[in-house]
């Protein structure tokens, strides 16, 4: 008897305490629980139940996570000068889902769902004042402040299966394994300054010193025709165990794109070392969207080696980061039925500073930075010699581990030498710098 009503109040007390909770989450209430509280009292405990979000089985451990990123952008391209709020394109605005099981001891199976959406993305933004059509160099011609609104991409849609001794091998959409071997730091500055220097400010058209506006953008002299960060493609992919710190990695993808990708990270004596170092080859181009057959670049074959090295003195917080690449360009034609060419591209990053805690919230980051871009212009300047961007940045970072949070406000300056047809035409005069400060926050969950 006393147990029959020890149960009773039990399930009453679950009842209220539920009903607290769905109350407490406003007008999305998903069970009626108006009427008598003690009538009924079975059916109202299973209508409560049904409310409950749950996994789709219990195999399956599932967490989501992800985070917000917002900043404020002021530009001066030496012409024109303006405000804009974007989402920083270092690290999106993004969710993700992430999910493993256990098959034996030694076998697990997992997923990766990761989807990001932002307003204003910072690489497509650019300083007209209206919408318009693409230049055909990768980027909108007249976008303005509104470059990006409500884009939205799949960045990663995963499965995979690991051996605790052999490895893990993985097939879907995401990151291949040389993906953002460029991109290794330890300072934690990286919402402030990334080794992909143009994730910055790629969709800004380069002026000229007369006024002048150029129908290509910075990105053009950044990467050219192919991102250094490698590739986010469909693919099957191979990776070994962590063995004394190091892994590798390889992958086959879509249009004869592979890979192979070397990383390592560890310590010693309070020194923290992580590096990598990835090889890639992409040689089928497709022909424009809709068509059968290939027209432009059939014969196209891009190489690239790139890698990146960061060093960080932990008891003092001293560090360096380095990160460097090159590009072989074969058989490369700039309009179609044109003749081909080949060449080289490269470039190099350089940063130091220092990373304390210094007032007990979370580590200040205070950094300069320095890199050096050559060759890419190449794939779109008809003619002139060599391209050339340099860069330097100075910057703070503030985290705040409480709150899983940063804030960052920093200065980058651009320069473009060489090309003498960008700025306006041939004899045009020299190209104005480009100037930023930007200030965001991002909020992780």
């Amino acid at each position: 008897m006393n147990g029959g009503s020890m149960t009773t109040l039990s399930r009453i007390t679950m009842a209220a305490v539920a009903a607290l909770i769905v109350g407490g989450m406003g007008p999305a209430k998903a069970a009626d629980l108006g009427g008598n509280c003690c009538a009924d009292l079975e059916e109202r405990v299973a209508e409560l139940e049904a409310t409950t979000a749950r996994k789709g089985n219990r195999k399956v451990s599932v967490t989501i996570s992800g985070q917000i990123s917002q900043e404020l952008m002021y530009w001066d391209d030496g012409i024109q000068d303006d405000l804009y709020v974007v989402g920083p394109a270092q690290s999106n605005s993004r969710w993700r889902i992430t999910g493993s099981a256990k098959i034996s001891p030694e076998i697990t199976a997992g997923f990766i769902y990761e989807f990001e959406a932002f307003s204003s993305g910072s690489t497509s933004v650019n300083q007209s004042n209206g919408a318009g059509p693409g230049n055909g160099h990768g980027a909108p011609n007249n976008v303005g402040d509104d470059g990006g609104s409500t884009a939205a991409n799949l960045r990663e849609a995963m499965a995979w299966v690991e051996h605790s001794r052999l490895g893990r091998v993985s097939l879907g959409q995401g990151s291949s394994a040389a993906n953002n071997v460029i991109l290794v730091d330890l300072s934690g500055k990286g919402m402030g300054a990334s080794n992909d220097v143009r994730l910055m400010n790629s969709g800004f058209r380069i002026r000229g010193s007369d006024g002048s506006v150029s129908a290509s953008n910075w990105a053009n002299f950044f990467q050219g025709g192919q991102d250094w960060l490698n590739e986010r493609n469909e693919h099957i992919q191979y990776r070994t165990p962590t063995i004394a710190g190091f892994t590798l990695g390889a992958s086959f993808g879509e249009d004869n794109y592979w890979d192979v990708a070397l990383r390592y990270a560890g310590e010693f004596n309070g020194v923290r070392i992580a590096g990598a170092i990835g090889y890639s080859v992409r040689s089928e181009y497709n022909g424009v969207a809709g068509a059968f057959g290939c027209t432009i670049n059939c014969d196209k074959d891009v190489e690239q080696l790139a890698g990146s090295l960061s060093i960080r003195h932990m008891p003092t917080g001293l560090f360096f980061t380095g990160a460097a690449g090159h590009r072989d360009n074969n058989d490369f034609q700039l309009v179609a039925g044109g003749p081909t060419r080949s060449f080289d591209s490269d470039f190099y990053y350089l940063s130091g500073g220092i990373a304390r805690n210094f007032f007990g919230i979370g580590d200040t980051v205070l950094f300069g930075e320095y890199s050096e871009w050559s060759g890419m212009g190449k794939e779109y300047v008809a003619v002139g010699g060599n391209t050339t961007v340099e860069h330097w940045g100075i910057g703070v970072v503030q985290h705040v581990d409480a709150a899983a949070m940063e804030f960052w406000l920093t200065y980058k300056n651009y320069s473009l030498d060489g090309a003498i047809d960008v700025c306006g035409g041939t004899g045009a005069p020299s190209c104005e710098d480009l100037h930023y400060v930007l200030a965001g926050t991002r909020i992780r969950f």
